[in-house]
């Protein structure tokens, strides 16, 4: 079910996998979920659209004292805003009026998610590099190192009419060349976030508004021509992104780090 507007808003950390607990309820829900979107925006004049292309709605998930979902319950989405910059159609996809951002939350029973946030954006047409990569990524080997010896940022923007850019475009980082390794369980090179935290895969989500993700360089170097600052190596990574389950122009993009390790 979906209505335009609500009285109260119950706000909680949006971070938490689970939204709202209610320790009272001996039945039906005890806990939700956080507001999941099939999409991080919606274009002005279309609907809210999964991976695929697809129309999709919303979802909150259910979950009885126990923890396990409780299938077959029906959420309530509110707009909190007034004026906003969408609405929800009858089939319960949320539609983009205009340029803006809309607030959404979720609400089962007497439970309610942390209001998020939807941009409402101009239709993304293309994605290209943003500031260049550098010449070289210079990696200060020292004996007193540990961890990172060196990163760089992956810089990436993606834009529709006018060149303006679109907040919330999912792209997609794959390392398609990478340096040797010393370690069989320990990379020479991964994709991080802004700390430098790893992921658990070659292959991340780069939401354009969320911290911005970097080439790491490891102490697990192999190359001892390399190692020795006599050689210069590379490293490739694929960025890719796609709207209404097409390519956006200029995907994949082709991002090219000569590395060199200095002392």
């Amino acid at each position: 079910m979906i209505r335009r507007g609500i009285t109260t808003v119950l706000v909680a950390l949006a971070t938490l996998t689970v939204a709202c607990i209610d320790l009272s309820a001996p039945k039906g829900a005890a806990s939700i979920s956080v507001l999941q979107l099939p999409s991080l925006f919606v274009v002005r004049g279309d609907v809210m659209r999964d991976s695929t292309g697809v129309p999709a709605k919303p979802r909150v998930v259910a979950y009885d004292g126990n923890g396990n979902a409780v299938p077959d319950v029906e959420a309530d989405f509110f707009i909190t805003d007034s004026g906003p910059a969408a609405h929800f159609g009858t089939d319960g996809v949320l539609v983009g009026d205009k340029l803006g951002t809309v607030r959404v939350i979720g609400q089962i029973g007497n439970l309610q998610t942390p209001v998020t946030q939807i941009p409402v954006t101009v239709e993304p047409t293309t994605i290209a590099v943003g500031t260049p990569p550098p010449d070289t990524i210079r990696a200060p080997l020292r004996s007193d190192s540990a961890g990172s010896i060196g990163r760089t940022q992956i810089s990436l923007v993606v834009t529709g009419a006018g060149d303006t850019a679109v907040q919330g475009v999912l792209v997609h980082l794959k390392l398609t060349r990478t340096l040797e390794s010393a370690s069989s369980t320990q990379p020479a090179v991964y994709i991080g976030d802004s700390n430098g935290k790893p992921h658990s895969a070659d292959s991340v989500g780069y939401p354009q508004d969320a911290p911005k993700m970097v080439i790491v360089l490891t102490r697990n170097l192999a190359d001892q021509a390399l190692l020795s600052g006599t050689k210069v190596d590379t490293v490739i990574v694929e960025a890719s992104a796609s709207y209404k389950g097409a390519p956006l122009k200029g995907s994949p993009v082709r991002l090219v780090y000569p590395v060199r390790v200095t002392f």
